[in-house]
């Protein structure tokens, strides 16, 4: 008995004496209460007051790194450091668990660290104007993850991670030098607005005829020579632009999209357009300027469409 009450006194003073886990991400505050926190602007400031700071502002104050200090900042749930020169990110930047929103366009950052994979409260990312050459895997582990902004950088290709993304709607690779994309992009489901005007696409995949929510797509300025037939399919479109392309024909079945807003076809190379435009009744502006429709054709469409304002 005596053997079995000091072994028992044994595990309580253990379990009392052994460090205890605890939860080290400090409470996220909601939107309404987080706006009403101060902004800080001086960085030895906020260090000084870190248990305070929640909105960092260090725009244009010539940072050239995203150093390790900064990252002790642990109940920080904004950044801006947009306008810098920063180049690295510390890997220490995982130790900011609540980050939610951050915005570091217009630097000179060509890659991440594994660690910012790791800020699983992300919602919302800016880096455009910077270097990246791709639109890494790692983004396909941010499960929050709704605005993704990487217009104006160097991207080449599209890791398939991408298809990971199930809370984005709305991805801006515009301004790149993508030639193609994957079509696990069409798995994306939540997609809202995709912005991939200037670019070198030379065709876009049929997958991406599954993206039910997708409301706006930009395409222009590419090198497009023809449309999957499975753009038919995006019932929920309102704008589709695909002015300055290559394009010499337009399936059919763009004119099952009755949602469409916008359609903007201008400086490419058609000379007929599908023959039920009449379906697209909710049609208001259509752009088909610079092409080579015969005079015929174009009193066709405006027949098809009498109450759509069309350009040629």
């Amino acid at each position: 008995m005596k053997t079995k009450q000091l072994v028992w006194a044994g595990v309580l003073v253990m379990a009392f004496c052994l460090p205890q886990k605890t939860n080290a991400q400090a409470k996220l505050l909601p939107e309404q209460e987080l706006a009403s926190t101060e902004v800080y602007y001086n960085v030895s400031e906020a260090i000084e007051k870190k248990e305070q700071v929640y909105r960092l502002n260090i725009r244009q104050q010539s940072y050239y790194s995203f150093t390790p200090n900064l990252c002790d900042l642990t109940k920080l749930q904004f950044i801006n450091a947009m306008k810098n020169k920063i180049a690295d990110i510390a890997p220490e930047v995982g130790q900011l668990q609540n980050l939610q929103e951050i915005n570091f366009s217009e630097n000179d950052i060509r890659e991440l660290p594994a660690t910012f994979y790791s800020l699983k409260e992300l919602q919302f990312v800016d880096f455009s104007h910077n270097h990246f050459a791709e639109l890494p895997a790692g983004f396909g582990q941010l499960a929050k993850l709704q605005v993704l902004q990487l217009n104006e950088n160097k991207i080449r290709s599209i890791a398939p991670q991408v298809k990971n993304m199930r809370a984005l709607h709305t991805l801006n690779l515009s301004y790149n030098h993508l030639e193609t994309l994957p079509k696990e992009i069409g798995k994306v489901f939540q997609l809202k607005d995709l912005a991939l005007s200037q670019n070198q696409l030379r065709e876009i995949p049929q997958e991406l005829g599954k993206l039910k929510k997708l409301e706006n797509i930009a395409l222009d300025y590419n090198q497009l020579t023809s449309l999957p037939m499975q753009i038919g399919k995006l019932q929920s479109l309102k704008g589709l632009l695909l002015g300055h392309n290559k394009l010499k024909a337009i399936p059919e079945e763009l004119a099952q999209l009755k949602s469409l807003e916008l359609l903007d076809l201008s400086y490419n190379q058609l000379i007929s357009m599908p023959q039920h435009l009449e379906q697209m009744q909710g049609l208001r502006t259509l752009l088909l300027g610079n092409n080579n429709f015969s005079d015929a054709e174009k009193e066709r469409i405006r027949k098809a469409l009498p109450n759509t304002y069309i350009q040629f």
